[in-house]
C-alpha cells in the first residue's frame, strides 16, 4: 500500500516538532526529515513528537546544508548525521534514507565511504545537473559499491523536468528499472527553479503526473517535497490531491480534519504572528 508523506521542516516561528504536531493533527501518516529538521540537539523532542509517524531521512544537499556526503572537509558534520541515524533511527521510525549524487563538488570515493557507515536502507535520487543516461551508469556503479544497502532510486519529477524539459520529463521511469523505484518526491516549480512549491503554484501539470503514475502501478513511496509556498494550507491541499489520486481513506480524513481543526489551527499561528 502507498505511503504519503510530507516533508518536514521549520516554518516561519515553527520548529519542526510543532510541524510534527501539526501535520499528525490533520491525519498526514508519514513525514521526510532532513538535518535542518532533526539533530543531536533537537532529536529527543522530534521522537516525543513523532509517536507512530514513519519518516524518511534526506540526508544533506549542498544547496541547502552547505555540504552533503561527498564533502571530506565537512566529515565532522557528516559524523554527527551518521550518529544520529544509526543512534536514533529506531526512534525516529526511519524506514529508508534518500541522497543526492555528486553534484558539483566532492568525491564519489567520499560519498560512498559515509553512505557505507549508515544502518538504514538508501535510495539514489535523480538531480538535474544528472542526465538520465549518467544517472542510469551512475544508479549500476553505486549498486555494485553498496550492494543491498541500496534498496532502490528515487525519482523527484521537479528535478527531471528541470533538466529535460515539459516533453520528455517523466521518460527517466521508462528508461529505470521500474521494480526498484521506491520512491516519488512532487512539487511544483518554476521554468529554471527548483521551487518547491505546493501544486498550482508553479508550471507543473499536476494532475497528469498524477494519473501517469498511478497508471504505472506505483504503490510504494509518495512524498510532497513542498516548502509551504504560498501557503502552509496549500500544502496541505497539495496532500490531499495525492490522497485523493491513491488513497481515499486518507484524502477524507485529511480534508474532515483540515476542515474541523483549520478556524482553531489559524487562531493559533495568527496569536504566534504567523501567517
Amino acid at each position: 500500500m502507498v505511503l504519503i508523506g510530507q516533508t518536514i521542516q521549520a516554518y516561519k516561528g515553527l520548529e519542526c516538532e510543532h510541524i510534527i504536531k501539526f501535520a499528525k493533527t490533520l491525519g498526514i501518516e508519514a513525514g521526510e526529515i532532513n538535518p535542518q529538521g532533526v539533530n543531536l540537539e533537537n532529536v529527543s523532542k522530534i521522537i516525543a513528537t513523532l509517536e507512530g509517524m514513519k519518516t524518511t531521512f534526506h540526508l544533506p544537499v549542498a544547496e541547502i546544508e552547505g555540504f552533503d556526503f561527498a564533502y571530506s572537509e565537512k566529515q565532522k558534520e557528516i559524523d554527527d548525521i551518521i550518529k544520529l541515524i544509526n543512534d536514533y533511527g529506531d526512534e525516529l521510525n526511519i524506514i529508508l534514507g534518500v541522497f543526492h549524487p555528486v553534484e558539483t563538488h566532492g568525491d564519489f570515493e567520499t560519498l560512498v565511504n559515509n553512505l557505507k557507515r549508515l544502518k538504514i536502507p538508501l535510495l539514489l535520487e535523480n538531480v538535474c545537473f544528472t542526465s538520465d543516461e549518467e544517472f542510469k551508469e551512475l544508479y549500476k556503479k553505486l549498486k555494485q559499491e553498496l550492494g543491498s544497502q541500496l534498496k532502490g532510486w528515487l525519482f523527484d519529477v521537479a528535478h527531471s523536468y528541470l533538466r529535460n524539459g515539459p516533453k520528455t520529463y517523466m521518460d527517466l521511469l521508462d528508461k529505470m528499472p521500474f521494480e526498484e523505484l521506491e520512491e516519488i518526491h512532487l512539487s511544483d516549480c518554476n521554468e529554471g527553479e527548483d521551487s518547491h512549491y505546493a501544486f498550482g503554484a508553479g508550471v507543473l501539470p499536476v494532475d497528469k503526473i498524477l494519473q501517469d503514475i498511478k497508471k504505472r502501478g506505483f504503490r510504494k513511496i509518495i512524498v510532497n517535497e513542498i516548502s509551504a509556498y504560498p501557503s502552509i494550507w496549500s500544502t496541505v491541499d497539495s496532500y490531499k490531491k495525492v490522497a485523493r489520486y491513491f488513497k481515499k481513506s486518507l484524502y477524507f480524513k485529511v480534508a474532515f480534519r483540515k476542515m474541523i481543526m483549520k478556524p482553531l489551527i489559524q487562531r493559533k499561528l495568527k496569536e504566534a504572528g504567523i501567517t
